[in-house]
């Protein structure tokens, strides 16, 4: 998941960074409004950390540019207490406010809490340098694109849905193939395995001799 953290002091940007990152998360800094929005136009953005109070552009600002051409979640990051603030970033669709100093642990809480809320369904999939969007149908690997067929989409997303569950290649086909009268045989599974292993370098796709596959991470 890749979150663009919004901070004009360096130390604790740099901070948020490696902690979010520690945890998984992919961050893209910017350390004022502008540079905020450039981030923001310029990479694909799953979650939005902003700081209040910023040079050249407020946070504000910046959250007033993002609402107008995205959904993404968002949480606010500021040393203010005041309420007019508050109310104006909640009148802009934030999904969360959290007052300065602040726990890095309880900060990746609530990220955690935010991310579960809008991704419940596993549309935004990161494993190592594999990014997939499964409601876009977007698939990067090492920041290049990668295209994938609807089907290779669907079996990894339900690899993904079923983390640490081996399934066999005729549930795979039951669930993949469902609509379909006459449905390949089982060993079309293998294929598309093979596909989005070479397409993605998916080592966490492990086969399970005589059975079937499962989605494991290291």
């Amino acid at each position: 998941m890749n979150i663009l953290v919004v901070e004009d002091e360096k130390i604790i940007l740099d901070g948020i960074c490696e902690y979010l990152e520690s945890l998984g998360y992919i961050c893209i800094k910017a350390p004022d409004g502008q540079m905020a929005i450039e981030k923001f136009q310029n990479n694909k953005i799953d979650m939005l950390l902003l700081d209040v109070m910023l040079p050249i552009k407020n946070g504000l600002e910046v959250l007033k540019v993002v609402r107008e051409n995205s959904k993404i979640p968002v949480l606010m990051l500021t040393a203010l207490g005041d309420d007019e603030t508050m109310i104006k970033s909640f009148d802009l669709l934030v999904d969360g406010y959290i007052t300065k100093p602040f726990s890095l642990a309880v900060l990746g809480k609530r990220i955690e809490a935010i991310k579960k809320r809008y991704y419940t369904e596993t549309e935004i999939w990161v494993y190592e340098d594999v990014r997939v969007n499964f409601s876009a149908f977007e698939a990067t690997y090492k920041g290049q694109e990668v295209k994938l067929t609807t089907k290779e989409f669907e079996v990894l997303r339900l690899l993904c849905q079923n983390e640490n569950q081996v399934l066999s290649r005729s549930q795979i086909l039951d669930h993949i193939w469902e609509d379909v009268d006459d449905a390949p045989i089982d060993r079309i599974v293998d294929a598309y395995i093979k596909e989005l292993r070479k397409k993605l370098n998916l080592d966490c796709i492990k086969t399970i001799k005589n059975v079937g596959y499962v989605l494991q991470r290291k």
